[in-house]
C-alpha cells in the first residue's frame, strides 16, 4: 500500500510516497521560481499556476520512481495536500483564478483586521484567537474592499492547498478545517459564523468544510492523464504545513509538542481542551480525534539564515557553531516588520544586542536568536496552562543540522527527538493513510513515524543559556508589545 504527501510551501513544492508502514518509496522537491510576485511593501503574492506545474512535476518525478522501482500508479491508494495558512486566492466560475494567491505573511489587510477585530470582538473570545493580517478573512474582506471587480466576479475563495487539490479531483468547492481556520471557520460549531456576513463578505463564496483525512473524490480523468495517476486513487482533505508538519513529527497524543522551524518557526501542541488565549498570539486547530492542537506561527525562522547567507555556506558555517556557542548576542530575528507569534506586534523589527565580530559569530547568534523565539513561545504555552512533555518532537529543514539542535537542545533545556524524514510531507501522506487504510490518525502515526535521533541538552551551556535568555526576554520587553510576558 502507498500514501503520497504533497506539500506546497512558501519556497516550493514537495512530494513524498510511502508505504503504510512508514518507510520512504520516494521523495523529491521543484523550487518556485519567483517567490514573491508583488512589489508593493507588505504585499507578498505568488501566482497559483507556478503552485500547480511545480507540483505536477513533483508528482510525475514520484510516479516515474515509483514505477522504476515496480510499483504501478494503482498502488497509491490515496493523496493527500498541505499548504501554507492564511493563503487565499480568488475563483471564477469556471475554477480559474482571478488574481495571484495573497500570501499568509501577506500584511496589505491590517485595516480590515482591525475592522474584524472590533465587528468580532466576542467571537474571537469564543475561538481563542485574534484576527492579523496573516488570516485569511482580512484578506478576503481586502479583495472586497479594494477589488470590488474581481470580488463579484470571484465564484468562490480557496486556499493553497485547496486549488492543488481541485486540479487533483476536480472538486475545488471543498477545504478542511485547519485551512479555514484562518478564515473564520468555526471549529466549535463546526459551521461558518454569522461574523461572515456581518462584514458583508458572501458565504456562499467560501468553501464546504470536513476533517483533515475525509475523502473529497478520486483523482479525475484529466489528471490521471496530465501526471500518470489512477483514477482509483483517492483525494483526501489535508492540512495546513504548519498541521501536517506537527503531525510528521509525532504531536498527536495529549502533552505532545512538536517545533518546526522551516522559513518560519510553528509550533503546536496537543490538549484534551481548546486553550483560549486571551492575548490573540496562538490558537487551537481541531484534530479529527476531537482533541486540540494549540500554537501559532512566527515570522522568525531559516530565513533570518536565507536573507544573509548563501545556502552552499550553511554546512561550513556549521563547523564553528559548537565552538561559538554562547555568543552573549542576543537577536530577535526578524527579516520583515511584524511578529505574529508569540506575541503580536505589526510594528515589531530586528534587534540586536551585541556586535558579531564576524560572519560566522553572526549565523550563529541568528540560530540562538531562533532558539530564544521557540523558548519564549513555550512560555506563553506554560503561562496558559499547556501540559508539555520533556522530549519536545521537532520537524523542518533546520533539523538537517545537527549543530542548530544541539542549541535549541541546550536553550530549552529539553531534549529534541527527530524523526526520519523532516517536513510535512510524510504528515500529508499520514492524513492520506488516516482513513483509507488505518482506523484514525492516531493510529497511522504509531505505525509511519520513525524516529531518527534524539539530541540532549549540553547542561554546562544550558546554565549559561538561561541567563542569556532572562536577558533576552528583557530586550523583548523594551522593544516590542508583549501583554503576557512580565
Amino acid at each position: 500500500m502507498l500514501f503520497m504527501g504533497v506539500d506546497v510551501g512558501t519556497q516550493g513544492v514537495r512530494a513524498i510516497v510511502v508505504t503504510e508502514t512508514g518507510n520512504v518509496i520516494t521523495s523529491n522537491s521543484v523550487n518556485f521560481e519567483n517567490i514573491n510576485q508583488a512589489t508593493a511593501l507588505g504585499y507578498c503574492e505568488q501566482n497559483p499556476e507556478m503552485w500547480w506545474r511545480c507540483a505536477c512535476q513533483t508528482i510525475v518525478k514520484a510516479i516515474n520512481d515509483i514505477k522504476n522501482l515496480g510499483f504501478s500508479s494503482e498502488d497509491i491508494i490515496a493523496i493527500s495536500v498541505d499548504g501554507t495558512s492564511g493563503t487565499i486566492l480568488p475563483l471564477d466560475k469556471d475554477n480559474k483564478p482571478l488574481f495571484n494567491g495573497i500570501m499568509y505573511n501577506d500584511v496589505r489587510s491590517k485595516s480590515e483586521a482591525a475592522t474584524l477585530h472590533v465587528i468580532g470582538r466576542d467571537y474571537e473570545k469564543n475561538q481563542g484567537y485574534r484576527f492579523n493580517a496573516s488570516f485569511a478573512l482580512p484578506k478576503i474582506l481586502w479583495i472586497k474592499n479594494n477589488m470590488p471587480a474581481i470580488y463579484e466576479k470571484t465564484h468562490r475563495i480557496v486556499h493553497q492547498a485547496d486549488y492543488v487539490v481541485g486540479n487533483l479531483s476536480g472538486e475545488y468547492g471543498i477545504s478542511d478545517y485547519s485551512n479555514a481556520l484562518k478564515t473564520g471557520y468555526d471549529l466549535t460549531d463546526e459551521n461558518w459564523p454569522q461574523l461572515i456576513n456581518e462584514v458583508g463578505l458572501d458565504i456562499s463564496k467560501l468553501p464546504k468544510i470536513i476533517a483533515p483525512g475525509e475523502i473529497v473524490g478520486k483523482i479525475s480523468r484529466k489528471a490521471a492523464d496530465e501526471l500518470g495517476l489512477s483514477t482509483s486513487t483517492y483525494v483526501v482533505a489535508g492540512a495546513t504545513d504548519g498541521y501536517a508538519s506537527a503531525l510528521a513529527a509525532g504531536a498527536v497524543h495529549v502533552g505532545d509538542w512538536t517545533t518546526i522551524i522551516g522559513t518560519t518557526l510553528v509550533i503546536k501542541g496537543v490538549s484534551q481542551n481548546k486553550i483560549i488565549d486571551a492575548s490573540g498570539n496562538s490558537y487551537s486547530h481541531k484534530l479529527p480525534s476531537g482533541a486540540w492542537m494549540v500554537g501559532g506561527a512566527s515570522n522568525v525562522g531559516g530565513r533570518c539564515l536565507n536573507n544573509r547567507f548563501e545556502k552552499s555556506v550553511f554546512k561550513q558555517m556549521d563547523q564553528k557553531v559548537d565552538l561559538l556557542s554562547p555568543t552573549g548576542i542576543l537577536i530577535y530575528p526578524l527579516v520583515n516588520k511584524g511578529e505574529r507569534y508569540p506575541f503580536l506586534d505589526s510594528e515589531a523589527e530586528e534587534f540586536i544586542v551585541g556586535q558579531p565580530k564576524d560572519d560566522e559569530t553572526l549565523y550563529t547568534a541568528l540560530i540562538e536568536g531562533v532558539g530564544y523565539v521557540e523558548r519564549l513561545a513555550y512560555d506563553l504555552n506554560i503561562k496558559m496552562g499547556c501540559e508539555i512533555k520533556d522530549e519536545i518532537f521537532t520537524t523542518g529543514g533546520a533539523c538537517r543540522s545537527d549543530e542548530w539542535l544541539k542549541i535549541r537542545a541546550s536553550i530549552m533545556n529539553r531534549a529534541m527527538k527527530v524523526p526520519e524524514v523532516v517536513d510535512a510531507t510524510i504528515g500529508t501522506a499520514m492524513i492520506a493513510a488516516s482513513k483509507t487504510y488505518f482506523s484514525n490518525l492516531e493510529q497511522a502515526a504509531e505505525n509511519m513515524i520513525k524516529f531518527n535521533k534524539v539530541i540532549e541538552p549540553d547542561k554546562e551551556k544550558s546554565k549559561i543559556y538561561g541567563d542569556l535568555y532572562l536577558k533576552f526576554k528583557e530586550s523583548c520587553k523594551l522593544h516590542y508589545k508583549i501583554d503576557w510576558l512580565n
